[in-house]
Parts: C-alpha cells; structure tokens; sequence
C-alpha cells in the first residue's frame, strides 16, 4: 500500500461540512473563506514501487461519501436539533509525467438528504469549486536527514454558487510540505505542510443575486448599494499544519492531520461612519482550525475504503466564547468508497 497521508481538510470542507459552512456563512468571512479552502494536494504521498509508478494516471480516482454530522446523533447537543446527512460524489484526476512532476484535478457534488440550509431549491445538488493542481512530489531529499521536499500550486475556480456570490475570480495557493517515512512495521510518515493562498475577488464584499429593490438601475446611485450583503471577502490565507500516517498492514492504514488557518479580510473603508471610543481588537482577522483522522481499507487493489471523523473549528463561538477544536456543532463522520483507476485498469488487463 502506498503511503497515504491525511489531508482532510479537502473532504472536511468541500464534501462534508456543507451544514457548517452554512451555518458559518453567516458570519463576516467565515462561509466563502471555508468554500475556498480546498484540496491540500498530497504530493509526498506519491507510491514508492515501481509498479504503481508504471501508471501514469495513478492517484485518480472517484469518491462516494456518505456523510453526517455528528451533532445528529445527539439532539439534546443544541437548543435546536438540525440533523445533516448527504451524499458527495467527488472526482479527481491526476496525471504524472515521470516520478517527480504531475497535474491534477478535483470537482465535487454536494447533495444533502435531510433538509438543507444552504440550499435555494428543494433536493438541490451543489457544485463545488473546479481546482486544477500542478506538483513536484519529492523533488529533492535532503542528505543524512532522509526528509523529502514536494511543492505545489494551487488553482480555484469560482464554480459553485458561494464562491460565484463572493465574486471571487481565482484563487492561487502555492504549497509546500516537508517529511520523512520512518520503517515501524510498515511505513510510518510525518509531515508537516505550509500554504498561503491569493482570492482575487471582483468584489471586496459578497453581493445577491438580485437586488433588494427592484427598478434600483434606474436611480443615480445604480443598483451596487442593494446588491452588497456587507460580508467582507477574504483576500490573503495562510494555513500550515501536520499529517501522520502508518500502514501497519498492507491492506489497513490509519492517518491523523490537524491544521491552522489564518484568515485576512478586506479592510473596513477607512470613512466608515461607525465611530467608537473603545480600544477594538483587529477586525480583519479570522482564524480557525481543522481535525481528522480516517481508518483506510483496501480490500482489493482497485477499491478503497475509508471510514473517519472530521471537524472544522472556528476561533469562537457565536456567543464569542471559544471553541472546541476536537469537537463542536461542525464535526462530521463518513463513510468513503473510493475507486481507484489505476488498480481498476491493472485488474481489467490482468495485471494487478
């Protein structure tokens, strides 16, 4: 099995905390800043025998994940019970020109069974963003230490509906990550991965769909005051954080990540009306974190399952008061059935 690292923050915030990012959405920066983070590209994890590396399509694979919140087991956890369940299809595909450099791609299509918060229309599937990778996966090593380099670029589209309402244009997030496989009855990898991401936006502030008074096009003023719902757009992220896993079995594998996001908003117009005579902390800042750890079954070489818990955690609560990182209102378990082309194409032609 190749050594797989943990990079939940992808299905923690793309498939499985759509509740989450709906709830944090209505908060200043926290939904479009959750959307935007997309896939951490684990390019340290490449397969290591040259068997796997004979398929240059290696690493593509089509993902179906079931998957709930866990508050939903628990209805006394909030004054107000709101179960989620939904279904996430996900596709990736990656290419690799030799051991080092590859391009890649993930789209995912959210659909929520219970009933949805975040959505417009009843049974509504949603698209999430479309984004395009290019890698060098363990391009250098550095001597005596055995600790591998790999870097990464990352490129988001604005193709789901919260991203499209933020007026984002393209997000672009250069990565890099360092790590070191250590032998303890199967490999044993720790890493540790930095990446600061650009969101170039149309808009400092998020906008409706339509305005809030129609025949607005005809004032002098236009229809841009009506438009604007006030919710500052991020402008500059940077997230840094840890990845462990062990394959003790050569068809079971655990894996654990923890990651700190930092967050910077457009600044407040400098002719803000709003005038206070208290020392205010920043504004412009937020700041959350993310928790997973995934139990992996490859019953066979084509087909992958993963069974985990994940949770996305903003700095406060609603009430200001501080969050649980570990587990809190956003904190999800799934199931994934993922089907893997490369071992898919090795069985059809008698190879694998």
């Amino acid at each position: 099995m190749a050594v797989r690292s943990v990079v939940l923050i992808a299905g923690l915030i793309t498939a499985g905390g759509s509740t989450a990012l709906a709830q944090e959405s209505e908060r200043e920066g926290g939904g479009a800043a959750s959307l935007e983070l997309t896939d951490e590209v684990d390019l340290s994890a490449a397969p290591e025998d040259d068997e796997e590396q004979a398929a240059p399509w290696r690493g593509s694979e089509f993902v179906w994940r079931n998957v709930m919140s866990a508050a939903s087991l628990d209805p006394s956890y909030e004054l107000t019970w709101n179960p989620y369940y939904a279904m996430a299809f996900t596709f990736r595909a990656r290419w690799w020109f030799d051991d080092i450099f590859n391009v890649g791609a993930r789209l995912d299509v959210t659909r929520e069974l219970t009933q949805a918060d975040d959505t417009t229309f009843i049974d509504e599937a949603l698209l999430e963003d479309l984004v395009i990778s290019a890698g060098a996966s363990k391009f250098y090593t550095i001597p005596v230490a055995g600790i591998d380099l790999s870097a990464d670029l990352l490129l988001t589209t604005p193709t789901s509906k919260i991203s499209q309402a933020r007026t984002l244009v393209l997000g672009i997030g250069p990565g890099v990550s360092v790590g070191r496989t250590f032998d303890a009855i199967g490999p044993l990898r720790l890493s540790y991965h930095v990446r600061t991401t650009g969101l170039l936006h149309r808009y400092t502030t998020a906008e409706r769909e339509t305005p809030l008074i129609q025949g607005c096009g005809a004032t002098e003023g236009g229809c841009d005051s009506f438009l604007n719902t006030g919710l500052r757009n991020v402008r500059f992220r940077v997230a840094h954080g840890v990845d462990v896993s062990w394959d003790p079995l050569e068809w079971f594998g655990v894996s654990v990540g923890f990651e700190h996001i930092v967050d910077w908003l457009h600044p407040i117009d400098g002719s803000d009306p709003r005038v206070t005579f208290e020392t205010e902390p920043n504004t412009d800042e937020r700041q959350r974190s993310a928790f997973g750890v995934e139990l992996t079954f490859t019953p066979i070489s084509s087909w992958q399952i993963g069974l985990g818990y994940e949770t996305v955690s903003p700095q406060l609560k609603l009430d200001s008061t501080y969050e649980n990182p570990f587990y809190n209102r956003y904190s999800t378990v799934y199931l994934d059935l993922r089907l893997e082309f490369d071992g898919l194409v090795a069985e059809l032609t008698g190879e694998g």
